[in-house]
């Protein structure tokens, strides 16, 4: 899956210069300018407004930067036109009919060639030099789980990827179970896309920018999709593919399995889903947003609750198999890595897990570190350590931290009285230069900040 893990994400996004300060205006991205990445995403700094890649973090790898007013002019237009034949199309019955053929030989004559990611059989290749990657024999299971041993592709700002361990793919199948839900539309996700179709109680379809799935799966079971800008690459073709999912998804349950890169913008993934959730309505009706299960750290919830306050934080720590820090004994504290889902918590069963307890109080389980405070009358750590009470902030905090009367809240023991650290902004309305606690708009001060665009 192309994951970004890269922890200052959440403050940046694609072609910003490593700026703190930039906003991504949500809207309807049908009308902006393409890139090879399919349509821009509108941002806004305190230098003016501008359409920039919606997946590449640095400018080497995408250089689409259109300032909003010289998108007016018809030249510019023109010249972005060329992106329309730029941005390939994956000829998907042709992948699959090649799968096939090399399903049918013996495990030996089968290889895949990662330099040119090509699925192939032995005796009808011999383009593929010494020093290229091939991995060779493959098996039955290799072909239907090929996450198992595909190798990483290594642009870590842009691809780099990380799976769900099987414990967390076991989790994930189990909420839904509890659920009775039956399909499963895999956002960045293969590793439950591949457990999801060789479970007889499940069926899925996968939207991933890697597209070296579309060799290992059938053209209905796998879209070339940028999360972003819910982008569709090979456009009516596989808009007419999810539709049909959704129709057989009617009464059997349906809900969106997201792992995003953890350096992208929240706004913009939380779009895509409200907008994948408004195109299941349209073809099934119903209402709301789609049951949402969405793998993302712990410090993302402030932004999360500020735009979706239905989608809330559980406490299970997902794991990946191929990230060192992101599995059991990988960090002190466990992986930073929680399920937002709007899933009641009750349905996601961790009975068998001795690394979590079920709160009598909170109804749900938590992890055995985590303590439940009787003044804030939750569970309230969110780092995987244990939180303590400040009855002059009346809130739980880090064990970390301690109350500051200078500052007038609770800091790290180690900090500058005074210091505000740049690139954090306020949970409320989004401004810099102070906390929550001291919002302007809290209590209905009469000096209130509008909240910017988001």
């Amino acid at each position: 899956m192309a994951k970004k893990r890269k922890f200052d994400g959440l403050v940046r996004n694609s072609n910003i210069l490593n700026s703190s300060s930039v906003e991504v205006i949500v809207e309807d991205v049908v009308s902006h300018p393409l890139c090879l990445h399919g349509p821009t995403l509108l941002f806004a700094s305190d230098k003016g407004r501008f359409f920039s890649c919606s997946l590449c973090r640095k400018k080497q790898d995408c250089t689409v930067h259109i300032d909003e007013e010289d998108w007016k002019k018809e030249s510019v237009r023109k010249r972005n036109e060329k992106y329309y034949s730029l941005i390939p199309k994956l000829d998907k019955a042709a992948g699959w009919k090649n799968f096939n053929e090399v399903k049918t030989k013996h495990p030996t004559s089968r290889a895949y060639c990662n330099t040119c990611q090509e699925l192939y059989i032995v005796s009808q290749s011999k383009k593929h030099l010494r020093d290229h990657k091939v991995v060779t024999p493959l098996t039955d299971e290799q072909l239907a789980n090929p996450t198992s041993w595909l190798p990483p592709l290594e642009n870590d700002e842009k691809e780099a990827q990380y799976l769900f361990s099987k414990k967390s793919v076991s989790t994930v199948l189990g909420i839904l179970k509890n659920n009775a839900i039956r399909n499963i539309l895999c956002v960045g996700t293969p590793s439950i896309h591949e457990a999801a179709q060789a479970h007889p109680d499940f069926d899925s379809i996968l939207l991933d920018y890697d597209t070296r799935h579309h060799l290992f799966n059938a053209p209905n079971k796998f879209l070339w999709y940028n999360m972003f800008n819910d982008y569709l690459f090979n456009g009516n073709e596989d808009e007419k593919v999810l539709k049909k999912f959704f129709k057989n998804s009617r009464d059997k349950g349906l809900c969106i399995v997201i792992d995003p890169p953890f350096g992208g913008r929240v706004e913009p993934l939380v779009h895509t889903i409200r907008e994948l959730s408004a195109a299941y309505r349209r073809v099934c009706e119903g209402e709301g947003l789609l049951p949402v299960i969405w793998a993302f750290p712990y410090f993302s919830e402030p932004y999360i609750q500020n735009i979706a306050p239905e989608i809330k934080m559980h406490d299970y720590q997902v794991e990946y198999q191929n990230h060192k820090k992101f599995q059991k004994g990988g960090r002190k504290m466990g992986s930073p890595v929680r399920f937002f889902t709007n899933l009641p918590f009750s349905t996601i069963d961790l009975s068998n897990d001795s690394n979590y307890k079920h709160c009598d109080k909170c109804k749900y389980w938590v992890s055995q570190s985590n303590a439940h405070c009787t003044k804030c009358k939750q569970c309230t750590s969110k780092d995987g350590s244990t939180y303590k009470h400040c009855n002059v902030c009346k809130r739980c905090v880090k064990p970390t931290y301690e109350h500051c009367n200078a500052c007038g809240r609770c800091c790290h023991v180690k900090h500058v009285c005074g210091v505000v650290v740049e690139s954090q902004s306020c949970y409320k309305c989004n401004e810099k230069g102070h906390k929550q606690s001291q919002c302007p708009m809290v209590d209905g001060g009469s000096n209130k900040k509008k909240r910017k665009n988001a």
